[in-house]
């Protein structure tokens, strides 16, 4: 209601403007649609979203595509599996830009999505084998954002040569290169933060959600920035083993 007469607030409405229509509410519980924002100045074709993304998602059965301008554009599916499935393996990208998807619940509105928010595999270098825990995913996954999930073996470890974990983050901020951080007793050290499936981004401020074109720090230089103030560099990028 604060929302209506906030907009209202300006108008003189008439009596038959200002009487309540009720309206049926949706019989769905929940929606097989998704809102895709994709992360470009150029406007994306929407017969070549649906093309390369048929193609990449492969979908059991079908989806609908519609343009909602602002390249935004819904995807309407006809099984549920398939879009927890695409969501599930977020990120996307589209030309090597981001793509951020979204589930529109039920009485959602498209233009209200903030799409600020993606998930990312995160791999973490330079932590003791013995301390890549689920505690310690956890704990070092929430300054980034929310942890979805820590990868390990049914022992609660992952052995490998760093520790994987799935955390949705906002995408407003500058990725974060690592951390200094305590283990008990020991020495502080650092340890990295390597992004699987990293779209383009800015190397100098380290966002995903604008080229370098469209950066402000880029402009405000004339396009001069020299390559060691570029602080974000490509090895934000992780290795291909999970790729």
């Amino acid at each position: 209601m604060d929302e209506i007469a906030t907009k209202c607030a300006d108008l003189r409405l008439t009596e038959k403007e200002g009487s309540e229509v009720d309206l049926l509410a949706p019989v769905m519980e929940t929606t097989r649609v998704l809102v895709g924002k994709f992360y470009t100045k150029r406007r994306v074709s929407l017969d070549l979203v649906a093309r390369v993304l048929k193609s990449l998602w492969r979908t059991e059965k079908n989806f609908k595509v519609c343009d909602m301008g602002e390249n935004k554009i819904l995807f309407q599916f006809e099984d549920e599996e398939d879009l927890d499935r695409v969501l599930l393996l977020n990120p996307w990208s589209f030309d090597k830009y981001l793509v951020i998807l979204h589930k529109l619940d039920v009485g959602e509105v498209v233009n209200k999505v903030q799409f600020r928010e993606a998930s990312f595999w995160v791999q973490i270098h330079g932590l003791p084998t013995m301390s890549q825990t689920k505690d310690v995913g956890v704990c070092v996954g929430s300054i980034l954002g929310k942890v979805e999930k820590v990868d390990m073996d049914k022992k609660g470890f992952s052995l490998g040569g760093y520790l994987r974990i799935r955390v949705k983050m906002d995408i407003t901020q500058p990725l974060s290169r690592g951390r200094i951080v305590r283990i008990g007793d020991a020495l502080p050290r650092w340890v990295e933060f390597k992004y699987e499936r990293l779209p383009i981004f800015r190397y100098c401020c380290g966002k995903v959600d604008h080229n370098e074109r469209d950066c402000v720090q880029w402009i405000w230089s004339k396009a001069t920035i020299k390559a060691e103030d570029k602080q974000f560099g490509a090895w934000l990028r992780a290795s291909p083993d999970h790729l």
